[in-house]
């Protein structure tokens, strides 16, 4: 019985066993990574440069008075409004308001004295055309005749004399009446006063600072490039800037490029005038610039999200039989969300952009959407 039941166990298993080979194996799908494509195509490329500045007021004037003096009143304080020729400090005038009326008086007494001495021309041309008429008809003599022509010449000497008088009086006058104007110290640009280094009853000169207006209706933003850039930025271009500190983005125009570089950096100054008409861009503050310079055309291109990079070297996928295909490629300039591509690749290749950190070389893909065109 132990026998039968050991024989029909083994054809039982052989059954199942016969069974089981007359079947083909389930076949696993292979999984297909889906991706976004572009095809490289020519295009001109703007090239620019991304650089910070610090912004400086359109004019920053240190004021100083021409005269010595001692500081009478401020009429001004900081962030008062100025136009030019406004008021900012009075020194002490008595001085000056003397040596005024002197000066004055100086000229008044030249200017009499020049009226004597055309007076005395007239009188001593009288006197020498009688005497002439006298000599020629032998009524006078010689000596009386030449004395009437020492006295025109001693007159025309005098009114020469007289009229150098006056002149020196005036200028001297002149000189005294702007050390008087000069004791009123006024701005010379309209502007915003920035600083006040003086107070009253201090005594100030030419050479101290006393009072610092800005001028804040247009500002700058000066920021030095290299040799390789500066022949294409030209005085005039547009240039966008961004103030992070207010979030504002303006349109600033190249107002002047060096024309010789820094000794100590090797770099050429730009400075880019800035619209301010509200105010609120303020001197200290950082700015961004994407100064233009130049443009590539007729370049292949790329999305930046097409170009992958490791340790310095850049690749793409391209898909090639429906697979993705590594290539090596080498890139030039980036502008906006396109990249220059130099070499590796032609035009009409299809690349992809989406999904292109998910494949490998040689991986199945599945083109789910091609940038700018209908999807698949």
């Amino acid at each position: 019985m132990k026998k039968l039941i050991n024989t029909v166990s083994l054809l039982l298993l052989l059954a199942v066993v016969m069974t089981g080979c007359g079947k083909e194996a389930p076949k696993v799908e292979e999984k297909l990574v889906p991706v976004e494509t572009t095809k490289i195509s020519t295009g001109d490329l703007s090239h620019s440069l991304n650089t910070t500045g610090e912004i400086i007021a359109g004019a920053d004037v240190n004021v100083m008075p021409k005269v010595s003096g001692r500081v009478q009143n401020v009429v001004v304080k900081v962030g008062d409004k100025v136009h030019k020729g406004q008021v900012l400090f009075q020194l002490e005038g008595n001085d000056a308001q003397n040596a005024l009326a002197q000066a004055e008086a100086g000229l008044d007494l030249a200017q009499a004295n020049l009226e004597r001495a055309q007076q005395g021309l007239k009188d001593a041309q009288i006197n020498f055309d009688r005497s002439k008429e006298l000599y020629d008809s032998q009524a006078i003599s010689k000596s009386q005749f030449e004395q009437a022509e020492s006295g025109l010449v001693s007159a025309q000497t005098n009114l020469k004399v007289s009229e150098a008088q006056v002149k020196q009086a005036q200028a001297s006058l002149n000189t005294t009446q702007d050390n008087y104007n000069n004791a009123t110290v006024v701005s010379p640009i309209n502007g915003v006063v920035a600083a006040i280094n003086v107070d009253p009853g201090a005594m100030v000169s030419p050479q101290v600072s006393t009072v610092t207006v800005v001028q804040m209706d247009t500002t700058k933003v000066k920021v030095n490039v290299s040799e390789n850039v500066v022949d294409s930025i030209k005085a005039g271009t547009k240039v966008p800037v961004t103030v992070n500190a207010i979030n504002k983005t303006v349109t600033g125009t190249v107002l002047s490029v060096a024309p010789k570089a820094d000794p100590a950096t090797r770099a050429f100054a730009v400075e880019v005038q800035l619209p301010n008409e509200k105010g609120d861009i303020k001197p200290g503050m950082v700015a961004r610039l994407n100064l233009s310079t130049g443009t590539s055309t007729g370049v292949l291109v790329l999305p930046i999200d097409a170009v992958l990079e490791r340790d310095g070297q850049y690749t793409v996928f391209i898909v090639e039989d429906g697979k993705a295909k590594e290539v090596s490629v080498k890139v030039g300039t980036t502008s906006g969300e396109l990249t220059e591509i130099s070499s590796g690749l032609k035009e009409g290749q299809t690349v992809i952009v989406t999904g292109n950190r998910l494949v490998s070389e040689g991986q199945k893909v599945k083109v789910v959407k091609e940038l700018g065109g209908a999807s698949k």
